[in-house]
């Protein structure tokens, strides 16, 4: 029988082994820490070790060591991809499809039971309308990171379809946070006097969902099997809301400044400024994609995890942004100043 925290949050006993590729990453850390809570054996791997986490160090696009750390698993979490849309294509290939087919065909392999894919709401594309659930087709935007995503997707439900291993698709929104890439690099960039730069005066449409509720959400789709096989599930907040609003708040929390620009100038501006940092062997997210990807216009539905799953996100945009401002006070990342520009 499901229990709850004293929160609310689901708290079913997880008496299994998982294992999670990408281990070290921001949400599959969150991830594991919550299934441990829950009775859980977790075990991972990603291209650095942490053994105090358990997690060994290797590469899902070549076999290695790794492959054997599956045996006895009864699922496996995957969560490794390249982020965004900053990668060349061949390299996001190679990572987001190849090594997503390599890591199940581990598991089929291993003879695991479950596979569960991290996917996103991109593979939407950029163009999808207001209140899209999962029947809604996928699309290709000529964009590195949508259509790598969109061709793991049939990597794992072809496997699926085909009797190999149990799957689910997860398409989580824009996974916010304490930590998160989506507060991380916003605050450092609106520190510079360039500038945070959004389309087309924020008009478009941030798809969050706080980290705590997204790992509510996969906790019920692991305690759920029977009603998870074969399906794919959009998890978010439960709401859109325009990015001036979202960057808004972190720039007056961090007293940062914001620059808008039509997306016609944003989007090759943004490619040129980010090619070049990535040429003299810097990262940056900054790219066509990234201004296309924040000049959406469409929200998700997620009546079928609410359904289905029994989900319900738990922490509101205005709460999270209370503990965001919290953990970056703590970090010492915030000035004294919380004075904003906009311009």
């Amino acid at each position: 029988m499901e229990t709850k925290t004293e929160e609310g949050r689901p708290a079913p006993s997880l008496d299994m082994r998982v294992f999670i590729t990408g281990a070290n990453g921001f949400i599959a850390r969150a991830v594991a820490t919550r299934l441990r809570e829950l009775g859980a054996t977790v075990s991972g791997m990603d291209l650095e070790a942490d053994p105090s986490r358990g997690v060994i160090a290797g590469d899902i696009t070549e076999p290695g060591d790794w492959t054997e750390e599956l045996a006895g698993a009864d699922v496996v979490i995957h969560t490794a991809a390249l982020l965004g849309p900053a990668y060349s294509l061949e390299r996001s290939r190679r990572v987001n499809v190849y090594g997503t087919h390599q890591v199940l065909r581990a598991a089929i392999s291993a003879g695991v039971g479950r596979f569960v894919h991290f996917s996103s709401i991109m593979a939407y594309g950029f163009g999808f309308p207001d209140g899209v659930d999962e029947t809604y087709p996928v699309h290709v935007d000529n964009d590195v990171y949508t259509d790598t995503k969109v061709n793991s997707e049939a990597v794992v439900l072809a496997a699926h379809a085909a009797g190999e291993i149990d799957v689910t698709v997860v398409r989580p929104g824009d996974v916010w946070g304490p930590g998160s890439i989506w507060v991380r690099v916003p605050l450092a960039e609106m520190a510079k006097p360039t500038g945070f730069p959004i389309p087309d005066g924020g008009n478009g449409i941030f798809t969050p969902v706080y980290i705590d509720n997204f790992v509510d959400g996969l906790i019920l789709a692991l305690a759920n099997p029977e009603q998870t096989r074969g399906q794919i599930f959009n998890i978010s907040d439960g709401i859109g809301i325009p990015c001036s609003e979202y960057f808004g708040r972190l720039s007056r929390m961090g007293g940062g400044r914001v620059v808008t620009m039509p997306v016609r100038v944003a989007a090759p501006l943004a490619s040129a400024v980010g090619g070049l940092i990535r040429m003299f062997g810097t990262h940056s997210d900054l790219a066509a994609g990234t201004m296309y990807m924040l000049n959406r216009k469409g929200t998700v539905s997620i009546e079928k995890a609410r359904t289905v799953l029994g989900y319900e996100p738990l922490v509101s945009f205005d709460e999270g942004m209370d503990r965001v401002e919290e953990w970056a006070m703590s970090e010492g990342i915030l000035p004294d100043s919380n004075l904003a520009e906009v311009a």
